[in-house]
């Protein structure tokens, strides 16, 4: 018993070590999609990463077809904590699950699609014996997307490119 009591104090700072390893990761990694998300973006206009953001998501409806509609947006919001001067818009379009085709066959078509507008795709897929499926993708003319090909619903989520503008200001034009 003696020999465990020992060890205790071991597995416990083995423990906090990669604890803080793992928050100095993901520090490091939110200050990186925070830094980026705002530099090198100005001279960007609202209206064109608007018109961006709405292109992609709707062209990318049409690669895989069926009926889409607009679940949201485009909405603007603030490239980060704090930063009133920049802006970016988030775009959702949904359409009821499968229209025949596998969504296996929907997420390749998409990956295809994602390919050919240089945006870099990864494939995901959740756990379980029926999994989910989806792609991700970033670059290109936004700065992220999703697609989700769940059986009950799909839907494509963009986050354009950070412009130059007050998204007070932004707002009130909407």
């Amino acid at each position: 018993m003696t020999g465990m009591t020992n060890r205790r104090p071991l597995v416990d700072a083995r423990r906090a070590a990669v604890a803080a390893i793992g928050a100095l990761l993901c520090l490091g990694t939110l200050a990186g999609c925070s830094a980026s998300s705002t530099s090198g973006d100005s001279g960007r206009e609202p209206a064109t990463v608007r018109k961006s953001v709405v292109d992609v998501v709707e062209r990318s409806a049409a690669a895989v077809g069926g009926n889409w509609k607009v679940y949201s947006g485009p909405s603007v919001e603030g490239c980060g904590d704090g930063v009133e001067d920049k802006a970016r818009y988030v775009y959702i379009m949904e359409r009821s699950g499968s229209t025949g085709d596998e969504p296996d066959d929907d997420v390749k078509a998409m990956a295809e699609f994602w390919d050919g507008e240089g945006i870099a795709t990864t494939a995901y897929k959740s756990g379980g014996a029926d999994p989910l499926l989806g792609m991700r993708g970033k670059g290109g003319p936004i700065l992220t997307i999703a697609f989700n090909a769940y059986p009950e619903r799909y839907s494509i989520t963009a986050v354009s490119a950070c412009a130059d503008g007050n998204v007070s200001d932004l707002l009130e034009d909407e």
